[in-house]
């Protein structure tokens, strides 16, 4: 295996990191999904050595409540005490973890071991099963997935790790700056290693993976595929977003300074050796023999770096050299406090017919098993009540003025259910990119903005263009930017802290404390500064390759007229750029006399090349939509969500944004299904598609007949705030316009209540007037709760659940199984996009509520923004990965409740099977990363899917 292939074998540990700006949720562990869910939980806490489950008194607590039903903890509690033979004890198992497992660890108490008379047979047989027996294998344990320079820090009292990590994060975050820094390193443009290579003054030519088994070589490196891991995981969030840039060939700032993780491999190692060369103990062969010599006192440091002495045993290696009686003695107490722990838990349960050995033995078991257990209970605790209330009758037979489409996010729950409440409408749930994905191009902006999921890459791209004069807009910008350019010079000016107060310190002083104490009046104030864009409309029609052409050399000539007036003084007339140009593109004869370096300039300089022509050409290609393409996307949503008749007069598409100040994870509250943005360009690109007749008209070739009446309508759901701001309505007649105000009307109401139900759950919010404050506010760390509450997704009929309170925490996605067909496309295509996105956020909220340390972001309020890639703590740490405790914790305790995505579909079971395998989802749903759970109402059972079958958990009258 080469030393690439054994890099490769690993890298998939750590998943990839997106950028803050295109946030995008991930399962932390998704290199483990080829794994069982609760196989894979153990592989990974071998590795990361977080929680992946909440502590039993969480549960606990839930169970006290209610919300975790006995029988089902007594049934989940049979299956590994059967595979035990041990399931006529099931009564004494849900004893233990009722009442014995909270206190578990209270039970190692040296003062109780005063008084407690130890079990011969039981600590023979502890001791004997222990680690502290094998003194090779206690060292491996203790150093796994440990440096040499952690070893070496942890033996010698040294402090290379923090000059080593410090130079690593220095050298990374200055080589993948995007623009955060006014002074650029130089020379990027060559690659991650040659520009370390200039950096580090490596003078030697040489290969970026011989330099690397080069300094394994030298550190004596035995299992290089683990010391590759052990790398990986020192700065999993930095591993992450390089192993990102790296397989994103797309990605524009790979582009312009590529980067490997083999690169990263070479950072790394350099560093390490750079700074263990000057130790004495400077690679693993002389490691293992010191460690060899000095067993006793080499587990002790370890035990002690790894907070595992207490302070007995610190102030015993204070004070004494004998290290083989201190560790003697540490075992000792080791094994004499988990004897105490067995038999003060064994007192708890007198009627238990076992000896303390097999006590022991089924103590084991039963903390080996109990997160699961617990965690599975409260899921099927759930699935229970969610199975009742999703079959039972409800019948809605008012025919609707309007029907609208949400994004599936739990945020559209509460202000669904409000909009239908509040007059004649109904509504549906998809993906918030509505099976679109574009490549979108903002007025005013130059780079396009992948509106789709992170799997997805666009095909088309899409134009945001004006259709209205916008002098006023050209004014204000041009202030706006003129005025960011001088207090940007100001502040990289090295004079500043002279004249900044004095100069423009006042407007400073405005924002700041406007913001404070003022945020209302702050914001007005500067959202009047800001120019207002114009009426837009979209690029949604194929060019013609006349119409390409004619742009591409409308664009050359321009370049090559400011050139020449510019550069030279040179005036052309038209037709003398035109032939100019087929000379530099064509390459056909030049009849008129230019400078040869104008000539070299133009093609080298500014790409006025036939390649360049080429280029643009298949660029320009791309823009827009043939027709057949438009109604195809269009007849996939309208089938995909079961509307394909008895259109009402609106249809309106709601994408949806999060609106706050300040706020470095603002995108993660944006659309997941979007990249972590804005979904509403999908929403009017999708609207200005179905309002075109000679769409409608092909769409009735394929049955679904819209009538000319019905007006599709674009909106956004500021989920911030839950306002719903309609665009586009110039489409409208008089007509229209009376039905539309009542529409409005009503969604404001909508908007109105459904703030009321949200002010009860925000912290610090008393008023609805204070969820808009929590969008101004630059100081607010939580605008808003986002998807924290997370727990299922309902793929079926509106009507299956319009009547329940889900309270933000079911993604909702429409669907009709009558119109999918026997390949179960539809529902395919559902598992393909929505699914996948809702598993990646759930999980993302999973873990990061479960060990926010390990799998999440920490506390904003440490956090500073790196790069423009992301945000670490203090001036230099890893990449903080996951999801900040704001946005998981209230007050120290978790507000999100970890389950696994519960995924209920209203299909036949046949249709769903089809689907699961069809998809490229299969993967992690036959692997019980999320809960299948199907509801087969023509066959009238509920089905879910368990330890790899289907089973039966509801028979329907």
């Amino acid at each position: 295996m080469s030393i690439l292939d054994k890099l490769n074998a690993v890298k998939d540990t750590v998943p990839n990191y997106w950028p803050m700006g295109t946030f995008t949720y991930q399962n932390r562990l998704k290199g483990f999904e080829h794994l069982n869910f609760k196989d894979g939980l153990n592989k990974a806490q071998s590795i990361f050595g977080g929680k992946v489950y909440m502590d039993p008194d969480y549960y606990l607590r839930l169970y006290n409540e209610g919300k975790i039903k006995p029988e089902l903890l007594e049934k989940n509690l049979l299956r590994p005490l059967k595979e035990a033979d041990l399931e006529t004890h099931v009564k004494d198992a849900k004893t233990f973890m009722l009442e014995i497992s909270p206190l578990w660890n209270g039970l190692r108490s040296y003062e109780e071991l005063k008084v407690h008379e130890i079990d011969k047979e039981l600590h023979a047989h502890l001791k004997e099963n222990s680690i502290y027996m094998h003194t090779g294998e206690w060292i491996e344990s203790l150093t796994k997935h440990m440096t040499l320079y952690e070893i070496h820090d942890a033996l010698f009292r040294t402090s290379e790790k923090e000059l080593i990590e410090k130079d690593v994060i220095e050298f990374i975050a200055r080589f993948l700056d995007q623009q955060q820094t006014t002074l650029n390193m130089s020379d990027r443009d060559l690659g991650m290693f040659k520009s370390f290579q200039l950096y580090e003054n490596i003078d030697y030519v040489i290969d970026v993976e011989d330099f690397v088994q080069e300094a394994l070589d030298k550190l004596k490196v035995k299992n290089v595929q683990e010391y590759f891991l052990t790398h990986i995981l020192k700065l999993h969030g930095w591993a992450g977003y390089i192993k990102y840039r790296s397989e994103a060939k797309d990605y524009f700032p790979q582009q312009q300074h590529p980067s490997t993780m083999m690169d990263y491999m070479a950072v790394r190692l350099h560093f390490e050796l750079k700074y263990m060369q000057k130790e004495k103990i400077n690679d693993f062969d002389k490691l293992k023999a010191y460690m060899k010599e000095n067993a006793p006192y080499a587990i002790l440091k370890l035990l002690q770096e790894k907070g595992k002495l207490t302070g007995t045993y610190n102030d015993a290696m204070e004070d004494s050299k004998d290290y083989q009686k201190i560790l003697d003695d540490f075992v000792k107490d080791e094994i004499n406090l988990n004897s105490l722990q067995v038999q003060l838990a064994k007192e708890r349960l007198p009627s238990l017919d076992m000896t303390l050995t097999q006590f022991s033995n089924f103590a084991n078991l039963i903390k080996k098993e109990e997160g699961f257990i617990w965690l599975k209970s409260l899921e099927d605790s759930y699935i229970t009540d969610h199975v009742d209330a999703l079959t039972s009758a409800h019948t809605y037979d008012e025919k609707p003025i309007a029907s609208t489409i949400f994004c599936l996010d739990v945020r559209s729950e509460v202000i669904r259910r409000k909009v239908e409440e509040s007059g004649p409408y109904n509504t549906y749930g998809a993906g918030g990119f509505l099976g679109i994905p574009i490549s979108f191009v903002e007025f005013d902006k130059a780079h396009e903005l992948p509106m789709s999921p992170a799997n997805i890459t666009p095909q088309n791209i899409v134009f945001e263009i004006p259709v209205e004069s916008h002098e006023d807009y050209n004014t204000k910008k041009g202030v706006n930017k003129t005025t960011k350019k001088v207090l940007s010079d100001l502040k990289n000016n090295p004079y500043t802290p002279y004249i900044m107060v004095e100069s423009i310190g006042w407007m400073f002083g405005i924002k700041l404390f406007g913001k404070t104490f003022f945020p209302e009046k702050t914001n007005k104030l500067f959202n009047n500064m800001k120019p207002k864009k114009p009426k837009t409309t979209f690029t949604l029609d194929k060019l013609t390759i006349k119409e390409i052409e004619k742009y591409i050399r409308r664009l050359h000539t321009n370049i090559i007229n400011e050139v020449l007036t510019t550069q030279s003084d040179t005036v052309l007339s038209k037709d003398e750029l035109f032939i100019l140009w087929e000379h530099l593109v064509f390459d056909k004869a030049l009849c008129i006399k230019i400078s040869p370096d104008i000539i070299s300039k133009l093609k080298h300089a500014y790409h006025i090349t036939a390649e360049d022509y080429h280029l643009q050409k298949e660029r320009l290609s791309q823009v827009g939509f043939t027709i057949d393409e438009q109604v195809m996307y269009l007849e996939n949503l309208l089938k995909m969500i079961g509307l394909v008749k008895d259109f009402p007069k609106f249809v309106t598409i709601a994408g949806h944004g999060s609106i706050s100040d300040n706020n470095p994870f603002e995108s993660s509250l944006d659309c997941g299904a979007c990249g972590g943005s804005i979904s509403l360009p999908n929403a009017r690109a999708l609207c200005m598609i179905s309002n075109k007749n000679e769409i409608r008209e092909k769409l009735r070739e394929k049955g679904i007949d819209i009538p000319a009446a019905t007006k599709f309508l674009p909106a956004l759901h500021n989920t911030t705030t839950d306002e719903i701001t309609f665009y586009d309505t110039d489409t409208l007649n008089v007509q229209d316009l009376e039905l539309f105000s009542k529409m409005q009307q009503d969604f404001k109401n909508a908007s109105l209540a459904s703030r009321e139900e949200r002010v009860a759950i925000l912290p610090n919010a008393k008023t609805q007037e204070d969820l808009f404050i929590k969008t101004m506010d630059w100081s607010e760390p939580r605008p808003e709760w986002g998807l924290a509450g997370n727990m299922g997704v309902f793929a079926g009929p509106r009507n299956s659940s319009r009547h329940m309170e889900l309270n933000n925490r079911l993604f909702m996605h429409s669907y009709d199984a009558s119109i999918d067909n026997e390949n179960a496309d539809i529902l395919t295509g559902i598992f393909n996009g929505p699914l996948i996105v809702g598993q990646w956020i759930n999980l993302e909220y999973y873990f990061s509520t479960v060990d926010n340390k390990v799998y999440g972001a920490g506390s904003k309020i440490y956090h500073n923004v790196v790069s423009k890639i992301g945000v670490y703590n203090g001036n230099y740490s890893d990449l903080k990965i996951g999801l900040p405790t704001q946005s998981v914790f209230e007050a120290g305790e978790a507000y999100h409740e970890p389950v696994r995505l519960l995924t209920y579909m209203e299909a036949p079971l046949e249709i769903v099977g089809k689907a699961v395998e069809n998809s490229i989802a299969k993967e992690f749903i036959l692997n019980e990363w999320i809960r299948p759970v199907i509801i087969d109402k023509a066959a009238k059972k509920v089905y879910s899917y368990e330890s790899g079958e289907f089973i039966v958990i509801k028979e329907l009258a």
